[in-house]
């Protein structure tokens, strides 16, 4: 985005997302390194412009959140001044699930920056969250879907629950930039192995011909003496 969009962005928001206000923000906040400049320039309050720049800031899946409005202005403010992401994930997590106020967001965000107590601890003693409980996971399947879990959970004798269960946990751990740098080096290596094939075939190409006109040489002694 270019600072003319940008500006675009900000002086006509219409029905424009909150990432896409923030992104045109931080581009001016860029080049100006000032919300009261950046006031000046497109007309709204620096409040205003801090406070959707530190959405900016946020993880992209939040900010999805943000843009569907299942997370207010507000409460996405108290998630960006929580330093670890992880914190920031399980507040939006949390708003989103247990339908947590503005004040109460603010509450839970103000015991772990000034008591330093961890977010889970703050979210269960100021905002009554509970984390023991058991949430059923429900998937719409087909009986082909269904059938072949428990074919496979049969071979692995274990319960069709607690092979869903493992293999959701594996997927979780998955390392993407290990997976991707595998995938890297398996090409390489089928590169480099397609290449020698092709110089082998190349070189038996070439034993081929070089032995097929060996035996022609030899032949036509034979063939002369003969008449």
């Amino acid at each position: 985005m270019d600072e003319k969009t940008a500006i675009a962005y900000l002086t006509d928001p219409g029905d424009r997302k909150t990432s896409e206000i923030s992104k045109a923000i931080d581009v001016l906040y860029q080049k100006h390194q000032s919300y009261k400049a950046i006031s000046q320039q497109v007309g709204v309050s620096p409040k205003f412009l801090r406070t959707r720049h530190n959405i900016f800031r946020l993880p992209q899946g939040i900010q999805w959140q943000i843009d569907q409005e299942h997370i207010g202005i507000t409460q996405a403010y108290q998630i960006s001044r929580l330093k670890k992401e992880d914190d920031q994930w399980l507040l939006a997590f949390t708003i989103v699930k247990e339908k947590l106020s503005i004040q109460e967001c603010e509450d839970v965000v103000n015991i772990v920056l000034t008591q330093n107590r961890s977010l889970r601890e703050a979210l269960s003693t100021s905002a009554g969250c509970r984390f023991d409980k058991i949430q059923p996971l429900l998937l719409p399947i087909g009986f082909d879907i269904w059938f072949a879990i428990n074919r496979a959970a049969w071979n692995q004798k274990e319960d069709w629950a607690d092979l869903c269960y493992r293999l959701i946990r594996q997927g979780l751990n998955v390392n993407i930039r290990e997976v991707v740098s595998q995938l890297r080096t398996l090409a390489t290596d089928l590169e480099k192995a397609e290449s020698m094939g092709d110089s082998a075939k190349k070189e038996t190409d070439s034993s081929n011909y070089q032995n097929e006109g060996a035996v022609q040489v030899q032949e036509g002694p034979n063939e002369q003496s003969e008449d």
